[in-house]
């Protein structure tokens, strides 16, 4: 499935396994830093947000030379599923009008396999959007718990 190919090539760095946490903050450490923020200021920032030392954020960010081309390859994955999704419409439409016009079944027949192949592929991408919206969505459940757990650790 294109989906699970798209997973385990998100998810390994390397030959290991990269959280999705390490990911996003790999993503807004470079962002912050592309929009002209010093560093320092982002780790400082950063440390506090996602709960590391500043030491691993450096380390993470002298090594960025090994981590930037996958970050970069997420994003032309990207804008690659949005250009897909056009051309699938364009195919669909196109499909639908030889549908219409067409003299003959073997045509219609054609046009219509088009139809539901394109609608596979685009049903695959949504599919796509939609456990990556969820894993974000349970991460951050987790660190809801895992923050309430700590509070209430602490409480006692």
């Amino acid at each position: 499935m294109v989906l699970e190919n798209y997973y385990s090539g998100l998810s390994k760095l390397g030959g290991y396994p990269v959280e999705l946490k390490l990911l996003k903050r790999r993503a807004e450490m470079l962002d912050a830093v592309s929009t002209g923020l010093h560093p320092a200021a982002v780790v400082g920032q950063l440390a506090a947000k996602y709960g590391v030392s500043e030491r691993c954020l450096w380390s993470d960010w002298e090594r960025r030379a090994k981590w930037v081309p996958m970050l970069l390859g997420l994003e032309k994955y990207a804008g690659f599923v949005e250009v897909v999704e056009q051309k699938l419409n364009a195919v669909q439409k196109a499909a639908w009008s030889i549908y219409l016009k067409a003299s003959n079944d073997n045509a219609r027949v054609g046009a219509l396999r088009t139809v539901l192949d394109s609608l596979e592929i685009h049903g695959n991408i949504v599919q796509a959007k939609e456990v990556l919206e969820r894993l974000d969505r349970l991460e951050e459940v987790a660190e809801k718990q895992q923050k309430r757990k700590w509070d209430g650790g602490s409480l006692h």
